[in-house]
């Protein structure tokens, strides 16, 4: 069935965390977004939906992950809402940055969009279970 949605909740580690405050320049530099790596305990989602494709293993220190973002605007120009962010007790995050490894539940959408469509994977919101502190190279 076309655009026919399923939400699961994901544990994993998540790496290179872009999400808290504005949105930032996208890799391309072509717009704006809010983005991560999201390492999952279990790929067992992926391979119901048939997106063990969407997986990347690039580093040597890390398992398999996943690159999720969530641009400043939809497809129809209208402004998107952070993705929203909670502390292990479900209250909202406190704006502090989040390292990488933190442990965190990711609450995903994913969207059948019909035959021959791949689906798409949205970020909804993050609870941070255990949070590694982020530390600035600089």
């Amino acid at each position: 069935m076309a655009n026919d949605r399923s939400t699961v909740f994901v544990k994993g580690k998540i790496y290179w965390a872009k999400v808290i405050g504005t949105p930032r320049a996208n890799y391309e530099n072509t717009g704006r977004e809010w983005a991560y790596e999201l390492e999952p305990d279990d790929t067992s989602f992926l391979k119901e939906h048939k997106l063990l494709d969407r997986l990347k293993d690039k580093y040597d220190d890390r398992g398999p992950f996943l690159t999720l973002r969530k641009p400043e605007f939809t497809k129809d120009v209208e402004k998107n809402e952070p993705i929203r962010i909670y502390n292990e007790d479900n209250e909202a995050w406190d704006g502090r940055l989040i390292g990488n490894r933190s442990r965190v539940v990711a609450k995903l959408n994913i969207v059948d969009y019909g035959k021959g469509k791949k689906a798409g994977i949205y970020t909804t919101a993050l609870r941070i279970e255990e949070l590694v502190p982020y530390v600035s190279n600089e």
